[in-house]
């Protein structure tokens, strides 16, 4: 699978006086995306444990943006940020602030932004809803219901409950579930690339 190359901006920041340990880190992630070429190790064929899990989740997050369309009223104008929220995954939210920094996708700046309030969830783009993050999962899919709103979390459960995309281990490696009723709810579009690397799952019954 060769047709996304991670689009990362690593030599240029290399060139702005970052400290060494963070421009390692950020080295790190950019090697991780080009290794992958499509969304992190698991889908390029590499085990997850090649790389550290968080990273290739990160990995994972910032190249949905490249797949996902959103209903124009989602942004306030056409360079309006793309914005990612992570609940319950500090470790997350470290390794997706040095992914998006100074990366953009259509001329939106990728920007990681805190969503501790219930009320912001909603502006959020990009919401990753981690299994031990103190807010239910069923809340936060009801405060979101049918905004524009990519909610991602990381159990199957998650997806059949409403969530658009979960990141679950399967046999070593990353892969994602989509739920597609979700995303029209949501008025999301799915690029057909995606769908077709995706295990597709439907809604639990109520």
């Amino acid at each position: 699978m060769t047709w996304l190359a991670w689009p990362s901006t690593a030599s240029a920041a290399a060139g702005q006086g970052l400290d060494h340990s963070a421009r390692g880190a950020r080295s790190r992630l950019a090697a991780l995306g080009a290794a992958a070429l499509l969304f992190g190790a698991a889908l390029a064929g590499a085990r997850a444990e090649s790389f550290a899990e968080v990273d290739v989740r990160a990995v994972f997050l910032r190249n949905f943006a490249l797949f996902i369309k959103w209903p124009p009223p989602a942004f306030d104008s056409p360079s309006a940020p793309l914005r990612y929220c992570v609940l319950g995954n500090q470790a997350l939210h470290a390794s997706l602030e040095r992914a998006l920094s100074g990366e953009q996708v259509a001329g939106r700046p990728l920007q990681l932004t805190d969503a501790k309030d219930p009320a912001q969830w909603r502006h959020c783009h990009v919401l990753y809803v981690d299994h031990r993050a103190a807010e239910p999962s069923q809340r936060v899919l009801a405060v979101v219901n049918e905004a524009p709103v990519l909610t991602v979390g990381d159990t199957e459960a998650w997806a059949r409950d409403g969530g658009i995309v979960a990141l679950v281990r399967k046999r070593g490696r990353l892969r994602p579930l989509i739920n597609r009723t979700a995303a029209s709810r949501a008025r999301i579009r799915i690029s057909s690339k995606l769908l077709r690397l995706a295990t597709l799952v439907s809604e639990a019954a109520d």
